[in-house]
């Protein structure tokens, strides 16, 4: 079975050959920021014996490598590889130290991940003022006509013939998350439920403006793609930020709308949305809209193990992530992670419904050793022969 076929069985949820590995997008990669005193990427290359790899590229929010050496991902049984469409370059604000990117949106780098130093729209108190906010992108601006996208993805698609390929759409994909930079946490939540018509006129907006974008990157590219990425940090290490009920009334509408237009637009793709934290009681709402792959199954917030996933939600939608970030990868050993990665195989290989990643982005304390003993052990065990044979 080629890794194709392969994901895209594991995503309908029938048994593949093998389960379908992952790593390399913005959210399941590897932390390797120029500010931090440890390089575990190019630790991992020094451990594989690479030495003529490429200078890590990132983007100044997350600072995960977004150019994994070919021959990690080969090495690693990798079964999918992304590009991402044409967005205007970051500019530098000199005097504040920020790096400006869509929306105009403010990231000032340094340690693990970017971090705002300024919320744009926080004072912005009036449907008026947010309409005429002068910092949406402009849909007419011809970088963001695609020309060449879809060259590119040929390209891509010629290199690798047989792989699941997927484009992310970062903030072209979100609403959670970009909100929560636009107006800063705490003000986006008092609007939420003090001020719902700044929410609602700001989510107008958002569409308005980028469902133009969005339609030519996946006219460009939807046919020849298999996975669009799209984004919603809804969870915390307890539970969801906002209750069921807000979620419902607020946020989901917008949601279906980000799977909606993608779906329209790209008939064929499968849409994996990103979400942090404990988001099990949104789960079931996020199938209802169609949603094909939840991601990261971080499995130590509440309710996300992965047994508890795939009892209440493994018959209605599939999971990418689960292999846990937090502890298990940067403080156990080689051993333990084998066994641990048997256990998810013996989870999720009978009836599919799981692509295996980190949790999300591989932190800086994770010794190179215990990332190759995770793909080391997916590709020994993750066999569907070996699994019957166990």
């Amino acid at each position: 079975m080629k890794p194709r076929e392969r994901v895209l069985r594991a995503i309908e949820r029938n048994e593949p050959n093998r389960i379908p590995i992952d790593l390399g997008a913005m959210c399941w990669s590897i932390v390797d920021s120029p500010h931090m005193r440890h390089h575990p990427y190019k630790e991992l290359c020094k451990y594989l014996g690479i030495k003529d790899y490429a200078e890590p590229s990132s983007e100044p929010l997350m600072y995960e490598v977004n150019n994994i050496d070919e021959r990690i991902l080969e090495r690693f049984g990798v079964d999918v590889r992304y590009m991402y469409p044409h967005f205007p370059p970051f500019t530098y604000d000199p005097q504040g130290g920020a790096i400006v990117g869509l929306f105009g949106v403010r990231m000032k780098p340094g340690g693990y991940y970017g971090d705002p130093d300024y919320y744009p729209m926080r004072d912005l108190d009036s449907v008026e003022a947010i309409e005429n906010y002068p910092n949406y992108p402009n849909p007419d601006d011809p970088v963001y006509e695609q020309e060449g996208l879809r060259e590119e993805a040929l390209a891509l698609r010629e290199k690798f013939p047989d792989h699941a390929l997927g484009i992310e759409l970062g903030f072209l994909g979100v609403v959670f998350d970009l909100s929560e930079v636009m107006f800063g946490l705490d003000r986006w939540m008092y609007n939420l439920k003090n001020r719902p018509d700044l929410w609602h006129v700001w989510m107008g907006m958002y569409f308005r403006v980028t469902d133009p974008i969005v339609k030519n990157i996946l006219m460009a590219v939807g046919d020849i793609l298999d996975i669009v990425v799209i984004y919603n940090d809804y969870g915390t290490q307890q539970g969801p930020y906002v209750s069921h009920d807000d979620y419902v009334k607020h946020l989901k509408p917008y949601e279906a709308r980000l799977i909606e237009r993608v779906k329209r637009w790209a008939p064929k793709v499968k849409v994996l949305m990103h979400s942090c934290g404990s988001i099990y009681d949104v789960i079931k709402d996020r199938a209802e809209m169609a949603l094909d792959v939840q991601n990261p199954m971080n499995p130590l917030a509440k309710n996300m193990n992965p047994e508890y996933l795939k009892e209440h939600f493994g018959d209605i939608i599939s999971f990418h992530g689960g292999v846990d970030i937090q502890r298990l990868l940067p403080f156990g050993t080689p051993d333990e992670i084998r066994q641990r990665i048997k256990e998810l195989i013996k989870i999720w290989m009978p009836t599919g419904g799981w692509i295996a990643a980190p949790s999300h982005n591989i932190q800086p304390d994770t010794p190179p050793q215990n990332i190759v003993a995770m793909y080391e052990a997916l590709q020994e065990f993750g066999d569907a022969k070996f699994f019957r044979e166990v």
